[in-house]
């Protein structure tokens, strides 16, 4: 029988697993997917194993923040009936850009559903992806912003994770791309144009050796380790 999760998410065409990380648009995914194939060929280690999932909450204007926001309430209902069901039990986050509309939107859905909680059910990305020693929420969210107090207010995006030279060569070949950055504490947050961004993304898709990705690695390691996946031994 299927439950209802499986027949929204095969509309959708999602392909979720039993933990899934819901972001907010197309290229979060694809840079997710090539650190992982890439990881994957240099370690044999599978970071997408186990049931772990990451999707967008949508295409263009039905994705972004608002999506996720939509998204997330929409799937974690269903999958609390299909658990009532004895379905398969399955759990979802939103991980959002650490802008300001992530930042808000994460505040906005904990306000409107006291069961979803920071650092637990909704993360916000950061330079430094803290390990959870089991524990998620308050203690979790006190680690996060201690580790990152240096760039506190920095905006952080997932392109940030791409290291210097790999963002050089681009921008060389690439001019107009760049629109502005913003340094703090040896940590570069870019703005890039639209079309920039797909351009990017395209560049690092051909160009990006797998040391170029290890800040990426590093990031699903942590969001598996936040839902209580296997972590530690895939670490680069």
């Amino acid at each position: 029988m299927i439950g209802l999760v499986e027949r929204y998410a095969n509309g959708k065409g999602w392909n979720v697993g039993k933990a899934n990380v819901l972001v907010e648009g197309t290229s979060d995914v694809r840079y997710l997917r090539l650190a992982r194939d890439l990881w994957q060929r240099e370690s044999n280690h599978d970071l997408f194993d186990s049931g772990f999932s990451v999707f967008e909450a949508g295409l263009k204007d039905d994705g972004g923040v608002q999506g996720v926001v939509r998204e997330l309430q929409a799937l974690r209902q269903m999958a609390f009936q299909d658990a009532a069901s004895l379905m398969t039990e399955r759990k979802f986050v939103g991980l959002f850009d650490n802008d300001h509309a992530g930042r808000k939107h994460t505040r906005m859905l904990c306000e409107m559903d006291f069961r979803v909680k920071h650092y637990r059910d909704v993360f916000l990305l950061h330079p430094t992806m803290p390990a959870s020693n089991g524990v998620l929420g308050p203690e979790l969210q006190r680690r996060a912003e201690a580790q990152n107090g240096s760039c506190a207010g920095l905006d952080w995006e997932i392109e940030d994770y791409l290291p210097e030279d790999l963002i050089q060569g681009f921008c060389n070949s690439n001019p107009g791309a760049l629109i502005r950055e913003q340094q703090m504490a040896g940590r570069v947050h870019r703005e890039f144009s639209r079309e920039g961004k797909g351009r990017l993304q395209r560049y690092v898709a051909e160009e990006a050796l797998v040391e170029d990705m290890i800040e990426l690695i590093r990031l699903i390691c942590a969001l598996r380790d936040y839902l209580g996946l296997e972590h530690e031994s895939m670490r680069p």
